[in-house]
C-alpha cells in the first residue's frame, strides 16, 4: 500500500497491513434434527449441547405414541456428538388477532405468548393514547415597537422582548392596510431584536409585532409552548379549529421547545396572541390492554416509531407480557403517522390450535426442514420419525441446495431387505447428498428396550470419527453406542445385496458390538459414492468458502491470483498430509491452478475469477483381499 503523504506533518507513521492467515477447516458434524416434540419453540432451530438442555426446550420423549426425535438427540450425544440443533415440527398454532390503522389497512399483529385452544381466550383493546405530558400548544407571542423603525433597519426594539426566541419567524404589522412584512430572529439583546434580514419598509412605535403564522407546506419546526413529554419519534397532530395535520418529530430542542418535523406541516395555523383558538399540538401514542383468563394488563403510551423510548419491540413490560406479543404487519403501506392501530375494544385471538403429532402433514416436516437454512452451520440433517419418500427426498433437496450438509436417512420400521430395497429405490442423490441405513437399532428405555430409527446415533458416529480422525475417514467399522441389538440379523449374502444396493447396514459383531457397515451414498455412479468423499469435498469447499470472503471485490489481477493460490495450497497440503487425499506426493492428491486461461480479459471485465481445483480424495477400503500363497519343496497352493 502507497504512504499517502498529502497533508501530513513530517514525520514517522505505521501502516499495519493485514495479512491473509491461514484456511481455517469449517465445521463438519454438527447436527440439525427435524421432529415433534412436546413443547418448545415450533420450527424454529434451537441449539443443544447436551440432553439436559433438549429436555428443558422441548420437554421428555413423546411415548403415546411413540415418536424418536428426542431418543435421536439421545443418541447422538451419547455417540459422541456436541452440536445439535433441534426443529420441532408441529402442527400447533398460536391465536392472533390482527388490528386495522385508520385507514383500514392492517398494521399490527397481536400473536398468544404459546401455541394451542388457551390462546383463544384471549382479547386485546386498543385506546387511543393522548397522554398530558404530550399535550401542549403552538407557542404564540406578541408585542409592539417601542421605537419607530426607519426602511432597511436589521433590528428593532420592542416593548417588551420576552416570548421571542432565536429562529422565531416575526411579523411586523403597520396596520391601516399597509404591508405586513416577515423576518427571522438572530438573535436578541435585551428588548432589542436583531433580524437575519433587513425590513424594507419603515415601521412606527405601537405598530404590532408577533410570532408569523404558520404557512401551508412551509413549516418543518415548530415552537411549542412546553416541549416535555416529546421526543424524536413522536407522532404528533397539529390541530385547530378548522384543520389539522399529522406528522413526526425527528428532533426536539428542549431549551427552545422547538419540534423539527420530517415533513412540513401541509396546513397554515394562525399564532395571533389574541386568536383564542390557538392550535393544540398533541402526542400520538397508544395503550394496549390485554385480558385474559389469567387477568388483566396495560400497556400504555406505546409507538410504532422505532427511536421512540416507548417502541412497542423495545419496551420491557410488553416483552415479558407471558401472553401477547406484538408484531408489524410487513404488507402495511399507510405512512405513519396514520399506521397506528385504530381504537378497538375486545378484539379476541382466534385461530389457537393444539398440537397433534398424529395428523402431522408432509408440509409440516417440509417447513421444518426448511427452517435450517437459517443456520449455515449444519453439515448433517435427519428427520427419525418419518421414512415417507416425500420427506426423505426433501431431506436430499435441502442438502443438495444448501450445498454444505449431508441427510442421515432411515429405514421403515420392520422392513424386510425387500422392502428397505423398494424404499432405496425411490431415492436418489446423484452427487451422493445422502446416504441410507438399515435395520432399526434397540436401546434402553429404563428396565424396558424400545426400537428406534438410528440416524441420531448414526450422526454421534459420525461426529466421534470427524474428532478423532477426520471428515476423510469414512464413518464405518465404527461402533454404535447404547445400542442393545439390532432389529433384523443380516446374513453375509444379504449385507453383500444391499451392498450392492447403496443401503448401509448395520451389524452387531462378536466382542465388538453394533457396527456400521457400509460407507456408500446414494449416487448412481462411482465419483460420489462414499460418504467420507462427499463430505470431505464438503469440508473443503465451505472451508475456501469461508476464507475467499476476504477478496470478494479486490482488483481482479495477478497478485489476487497469487494470494488465494497461496492460501489453497497450503490449507490443502495440510488435507493431503492427514491422509485425506491420494498419494505420496502432494501433486498426486491435489492441484489449485488461477491463470489466464481460466480467466480471460472478457471473464475479468465481467468481475468473475476462476479457480480451478483439482482432487484425488482417498476412497475407503471397503474389500480387502489377502492372496495366500502356501509353498512345499513339491508343491505350490494359491488360495483367494
Amino acid at each position: 500500500m502507497v504512504f499517502n503523504a498529502a497533508k501530513k506533518m513530517p514525520d514517522v507513521y505505521f501502516d499495519e497491513v493485514d495479512v491473509p492467515g491461514s484456511i481455517a477447516g469449517a465445521a463438519t458434524a454438527i447436527v440439525g434434527i427435524v421432529g415433534p416434540a412436546m413443547k418448545g419453540p415450533i420450527k424454529t432451530p434451537t441449539l443443544v449441547t447436551n440432553l439436559t438442555r433438549f429436555t428443558e426446550a422441548f420437554g421428555d420423549p413423546i411415548t403415546a405414541p411413540r415418536y424418536f426425535g428426542a431418543y435421536a438427540v439421545r443418541g447422538f450425544f451419547e455417540n459422541g456428538g456436541q452440536f445439535c440443533y433441534y426443529v420441532r415440527a408441529s402442527n400447533a398454532a398460536r391465536a392472533t388477532a390482527t388490528l386495522k390503522d385508520g385507514a383500514g389497512q392492517d398494521t399490527l399483529a397481536v400473536t398468544a405468548k404459546t401455541e394451542g385452544v388457551a390462546g383463544n381466550a384471549i382479547a386485546v383493546t386498543i385506546v387511543a393514547s393522548n397522554p398530558a405530558r404530550g399535550v401542549t400548544q403552538l407557542h404564540r407571542a406578541g408585542t409592539t415597537l417601542a421605537v419607530a423603525s426607519a426602511a432597511g433597519a436589521t433590528a428593532i426594539t420592542l416593548a417588551g422582548a420576552a416570548g421571542f426566541a432565536p429562529g422565531d419567524e416575526l411579523q411586523v404589522d403597520p396596520g391601516g392596510g399597509g404591508a405586513i412584512e416577515r423576518a427571522t430572529v438572530a438573535r436578541i439583546v435585551g428588548n432589542v431584536v436583531h433580524l437575519t434580514a433587513a425590513l424594507a419598509g419603515a415601521f412606527a412605535v405601537g405598530n404590532a409585532v408577533r410570532i408569523a403564522d404558520i404557512l401551508p407546506g412551509v413549516a418543518r419546526s415548530i415552537r411549542v409552548q412546553d416541549s416535555a413529554g416529546f421526543e424524536a419519534g413522536s407522532y404528533v397532530l397539529v390541530k385547530d379549529a378548522a384543520t389539522q395535520d399529522a406528522g413526526i418529530v425527528d428532533a426536539v430542542d428542549g431549551t427552545n421547545h422547538i419540534l423539527s418535523l420530517r415533513a412540513p406541516l401541509a396546513n397554515g395555523y394562525s399564532l395571533d396572541p389574541a386568536n383564542p383558538a390557538a392550535a393544540a399540538v398533541t402526542s400520538l401514542e397508544f395503550d394496549l390492554q390485554v385480558q385474559s383468563p389469567a387477568g388483566a394488563a396495560s400497556h400504555k403510551h406505546l409507538s410504532l416509531d422505532p427511536r421512540h423510548s416507548q417502541y412497542f419491540a423495545s419496551v420491557d413490560a410488553l416483552k415479558t407480557d407471558p401472553h401477547v406479543e406484538l408484531a408489524l404487519v410487513p404488507t402495511n403501506t399507510t405512512p405513519p403517522p396514520s399506521n397506528l392501530p385504530a381504537p378497538s375494544a375486545n378484539v379476541a385471538l382466534a385461530g389457537g390450535q393444539a398440537d397433534v403429532p398424529a395428523t402431522l402433514q408432509v408440509q409440516d416436516y417440509k417447513d421444518a426442514i426448511d427452517a435450517l437454512k437459517r443456520v449455515p452451520d449444519v453439515t448433517l440433517v435427519c428427520a427419525p420419525d418419518r421414512v415417507d419418500d416425500a420427506v426423505q427426498l426433501h431431506l436430499i433437496q435441502h442438502c443438495e441446495e444448501m450445498q454444505d450438509r449431508f441427510a442421515i436417512l432411515d429405514p421403515a420400521e420392520n422392513a424386510s431387505t425387500d422392502a428397505i430395497k423398494a424404499q432405496r429405490a425411490k431415492l436418489a442423490s446423484d452427487r451422493g447428498y445422502a446416504a441410507l441405513y438399515y435395520p432399526r437399532v434397540y436401546i434402553a428405555e429404563g428396565s424396558d428396550q424400545i426400537l428406534v430409527p438410528p440416524s441420531g446415533h448414526l450422526a454421534g458416529a459420525f461426529a466421534r470419527t470427524d474428532d478423532s480422525q477426520g471428515v476423510h475417514k469414512a464413518p464405518a467399522n465404527e461402533q454404535l453406542k447404547s445400542v442393545l441389538g439390532l432389529e433384523r440379523t443380516l446374513t453375509e449374502p444379504e449385507c453383500g445385496d444391499l451392498n450392492d444396493e447403496s443401503v448401509n447396514v448395520l451389524r452387531t459383531i462378536r466382542n465388538r458390538g453394533c457396527r456400521i457397515w457400509g460407507a456408500r451414498t446414494l449416487a448412481a455412479g462411482t465419483q460420489w459414492r462414499y460418504v467420507n468423499v462427499r463430505r470431505l469435498v464438503l469440508y473443503i469447499e465451505e472451508s475456501i468458502r469461508g476464507a475467499m470472503g476476504l477478496y470478494v471485490f479486490a482488483p481482479n489481477n495477478q497478485a489476487l491470483w497469487k494470494s488465494i493460490k497461496r492460501q489453497v495450497d497450503a490449507f490443502l497440503m495440510e488435507v493431503w498430509k492427514d491422509g485425506a487425499l491420494y498419494g505420496t506426493a502432494p501433486e498426486e492428491g491435489f492441484n489449485v491452478r488461477i491463470d489466464a486461461e481460466l480467466n480471460p480479459a472478457t471473464q475479468i471485465a465481467l468481475g468473475i475469477l476462476t479457480v480451478e481445483v483439482r482432487l484425488r480424495p482417498t476412497p475407503p477400503a471397503e474389500f480387502i483381499v489377502f492372496r495366500i500363497v502356501q509353498s512345499t519343496s513339491t508343491s505350490l497352493t494359491e488360495e483367494v
